[in-house]
């Protein structure tokens, strides 16, 4: 059975002068919705719910395992891998987050094995709170798999009341 996905994107300022208005686009698909945002928390004995993550001695895969949103369970809150349930384009959208001092802060977006992006930055003494976000089109084999890795000696942030780490893919079109 064909299913439709809508997409809505706003604000959008349109280069005609008009004030913004939502914008949206249907994409017929035979599997159904693909999308999901899952989080990354942590239990912290802090009272503002923060800890850093982070170095490891190998890069590591980040499991966001506050799963906000699964439709089509594509995403595995136990792995932190997204696994294409049908051969498309997705859109895929991160943010990291982190307050660490005199360290390399990061993260990078993977294909299978592969990196895609990265987002990096050393932390001085002065300055020690930080996001970065970053986004990706990609196309699609049944099985890729795509996920968030936090490079060996790298630190990001947690917390356990506020989702400041997410990780969100959705399918675009289906080929």
């Amino acid at each position: 059975m064909a299913g439709l996905i809508l997409l809505l994107v706003a604000p959008v300022l349109l280069v005609t002068g008009y004030p913004p208005m939502a914008m949206a686009s249907c994409v017929e698909t035979d599997g159904g919705f693909v999308a999901f945002t899952a989080a990354l928390r942590h239990t912290s004995d802090r009272p503002d719910g923060f800890k850093s993550i982070g170095p490891y001695g190998i890069d590591t895969t980040i499991i966001y395992d506050n799963v906000i949103t699964n439709i089509g369970g594509a995403y595995n809150s136990a792995t932190g891998i997204f696994t294409a349930p049908v051969k498309g384009v997705y859109f895929f959208t991160f943010t990291s987050y982190s307050w660490v001092k005199e360290k390399d802060i990061g993260v990078q977006l993977m294909k299978n094995s592969e990196e895609v992006l990265m987002v990096w930055e050393w932390q001085d003494a002065g300055d020690n709170e930080d996001y970065a976000s970053n986004s990706v089109v990609l196309q699609l084999k049944v099985g890729d798999g795509v996920y968030m890795r936090l490079p060996k000696t790298f630190y990001i942030a947690a917390n356990k009341f506020h989702n400041v780490n997410t990780f969100t893919g959705y399918l675009l079109r289906q080929m």
